[in-house]
């Protein structure tokens, strides 16, 4: 029997009435949904062409339920799974008596059944069954993303050898990336990696996507995916750091920047706005040729090493084409390493290898790359100090520091200690 709500409303409850009436909804919820999954079931078992003229159970639901075909397939694979129909057995029934029990979620039910289904006949019966239990009980206490990764625990557990391969499979996994251009100039991007990789990706990015709390101590305000897309973002810098990708058309993989040499100089005078995205882009500035930049961004792109920065004159002549003698030598990548260790921004840990060698006064303002006026900084604080009021000095041993905004000092930042005489590392 559900609680109703006291006639004046819900803020009339007490706090155990609040969740009391929060938790026997979602059982009522869940024994609904468990009630219309067996009569998906039902209506898979008589044929979904043959009985309604629907060529599949998919498009019956979209017109019938109006839900999205990816979530009328995951509807239909829980109620094949957990209810009997004349096509075959049962493959989650204790999952299923949960479920009407109003015990689990359909999310918990298609973790569980998934694992199950990757599970090769030879299996015995009964361990199946001891394994769906296992995933029962840990349902009713934990999340989906539990119940998904216990699964796998189970299928590696029970099938440690995994399917036996077809003599039709490919030697290599299959994996897949699917890139494309956005009119708003982002890319985006879809695929699948198998699970050595996937893992190999998830281990790679986790150091670089964990939360960061600002400055003043307040926590990190980015969502999981915006942090895992940072740090998919720095890794790429990274990788091209490094230096150790192939070779093509006979050189390493490199971009292109091109752009007045006004702009480059100074990209607030000649700016426009792009009224669809409201980015401000130099009339010129292009990477590789074709895909329009800020011109602040064109500024930070000629500090990064291995970038070719071809500066263009007011007729589209090349003044310079970036000469490799100027960008950041191998004996000075370590000569910085040893003097400020990493990131020299307050408080950030990244260390050398994460970082790139910044101008402090910029290239494209005449600085040179000496010592003296290069700088380790990570992706992120680069990007800051080239986007925001945050300004890096060489100290007086030269050493460099980095000093806030005032409105930041003002704001949050009121025991700043003085600017330090060596870099942080």
């Amino acid at each position: 029997m559900i609680e109703r709500a006291p006639a004046a409303g819900w803020w009339q409850a007490d706090r155990d009435a609040l969740v009391a009436g929060l938790v026997e909804r979602e059982r009522a919820i869940r024994r609904l949904r468990a009630e219309q999954d067996a009569i998906l079931a039902e209506v898979t078992s008589r044929g979904v062409l043959a009985e309604f003229g629907y060529p599949t159970g998919e498009a019956l639901l979209r017109d019938t339920v109006h839900v999205d075909r990816g979530e009328a397939r995951k509807r239909l694979a829980r109620a094949v799974a957990c209810y009997p129909t004349r096509a075959g057995t049962v493959e989650a029934p204790a999952a299923g008596r949960a479920h009407r029990a109003g015990e689990i979620d359909g999310e918990h039910v298609e973790a569980i059944a998934g694992a199950l289904g990757e599970l090769p006949g030879e299996v015995p019966v009964a361990e199946r069954e001891e394994g769906e239990r296992i995933l029962v009980e840990l349902a009713q206490r934990s999340t989906p993303a539990v119940v998904r990764r216990a699964g796998r625990h189970l299928v590696a557990r029970l099938d440690p050898d995994g399917k036996r391969p077809r003599d039709d499979e490919p030697a290599r996994p299959r994996r897949e990336l699917l890139l494309g251009w956005r009119r708003d100039g982002r890319l985006g991007f879809s695929g699948v990696l198998d699970r050595e990789t996937g893992q190999q990706l998830q281990t790679a990015l986790s150091p670089l996507a964990k939360p960061r709390p600002a400055e003043n101590g307040e926590r990190d305000e980015r969502s999981t995916g915006q942090r895992h897309g940072d740090a998919f973002a720095e890794m790429i810098d990274l990788v091209l750091d490094e230096g150790k990708l192939p070779t093509e058309g006979g050189e390493k993989p490199r971009l292109i920047v091109t752009l007045p040499w006004d702009e480059l100089r100074d990209a607030a005078t000649s700016s426009t706005t792009d009224t669809t995205t409201g980015a401000s882009e130099a009339a010129g500035a292009l990477v590789n040729h074709d895909m329009p930049v800020t011109g602040e961004q064109a500024r930070r792109i000629a500090c990064d090493a291995g970038v070719i920065p071809a500066v263009l004159g007011t007729r589209g002549e090349v003044l310079d084409l970036g000469r490799e003698q100027r960008l950041v030598s191998t004996a000075q990548r370590r000569a910085l390493t040893l003097r400020d260790g990493g990131c020299v921004f307050p408080g950030c840990d990244r260390p050398h290898r994460w970082c790139h060698a910044h101008h402090i006064h910029h290239w494209a303002d005449g600085g040179t790359t000496d010592l003296a006026n290069l700088a380790l900084l990570c992706g992120e604080h680069h990007r800051l100090i080239h986007h925001s009021d945050w300004q890096i000095h060489p100290g007086p041993d030269g050493r460099p520091y980095c000093t806030p905004p005032t409105w930041l000092t003002r704001a949050s930042h009121h025991d700043l200690p003085p600017p330090p005489t060596h870099a942080v590392a």
